[in-house]
């Protein structure tokens, strides 16, 4: 990143709140101006890894075609972009003062993600509104208010609270305690069962096991280890109280 103004190349590490350059000490961008930035997902991907997903400051998430782009407006200043293939992440911070495109390519050979940044030369006026309703703008596939932590749950990224052998009915297997949902995984690769805490109406003790009523009068009903018994009851329902609040 340079100053626009004296081109001086700035610190990886500037604090992004003050907006001025620490050499010159002129304005580093113009918070009334909007850019276009071009994102592209170059090369062939495993499909097992799946597509490339893109996120705009923790807020914004795009999902990326291998051999497409998206096209997105943003306000000048800056920003931070992460992308991520499979388990692999790379995030790189802009200083948004003109448009900009990005190729960013998932390297097969040595797993990691490579990106190429170019500043489009003759954009610094920015875009007007009338310009950019001309442009066909890529609309985000989710948005996260609480920042990387939302994303994480929506992705099931998130490290659950409580993780301990379970069973219900007849199936063995794990149950997992996160901040807005659980999940019990059955034994032997049997599909997932989710439960989010908004769909459940209460908690309950059943012959020492822990009854988990949902909307509609459904019953989920695990048995757990005796030494976590009453903690588990506490948490689930304090976690329960918490979202109907």
């Amino acid at each position: 990143m340079r100053c626009p103004n004296c081109k001086q190349t700035l610190a990886d590490n500037i604090n992004t709140k003050v907006n001025f350059c620490p050499f010159c000490g002129k304005r580093l961008y113009d918070t009334s101006k909007h850019y276009l930035m071009h994102i592209y997902s170059m090369g062939a991907v495993d499909m097992a890894l799946g597509n490339m997903l893109v996120f705009i400051d923790e807020r914004l998430m795009y999902e990326v075609k291998s051999g497409d782009g998206i096209l997105i407006v943003l306000e000048a200043g800056f920003h931070t972009i992460k992308f991520r293939v499979g388990v692999r992440n790379k995030s790189i911070q802009i200083l948004l003062d003109a448009d900009f495109e990005i190729k960013a390519h998932f390297n097969t050979a040595t797993s990691l993600i490579e990106t190429i940044v170019n500043e489009m030369e003759g954009t610094e006026d920015g875009r007007n509104a009338e310009t950019i309703s001309k442009e066909e703008i890529t609309q985000p596939v989710m948005i996260s208010e609480t920042g990387e932590k939302g994303f994480e749950t929506a992705l099931g990224d998130d490290m659950p609270e409580y993780e301990f052998k379970a069973s219900s009915g007849l199936l063995e297997g794990e149950l997992k305690l996160f901040s807005e949902r659980l999940e019990f995984t059955p034994a032997g690769g049997m599909k997932k069962e989710t439960l989010d805490y908004k769909n459940i109406v209460a908690v309950n003790r059943k012959m020492g096991t822990i009854d988990v009523q949902c909307a509609g009068n459904v019953h989920k009903v695990y048995s757990i280890p005796k030494d976590i018994y009453n903690e588990v009851i506490v948490f689930l329902t304090k976690k329960i109280e918490e979202v109907k609040n």
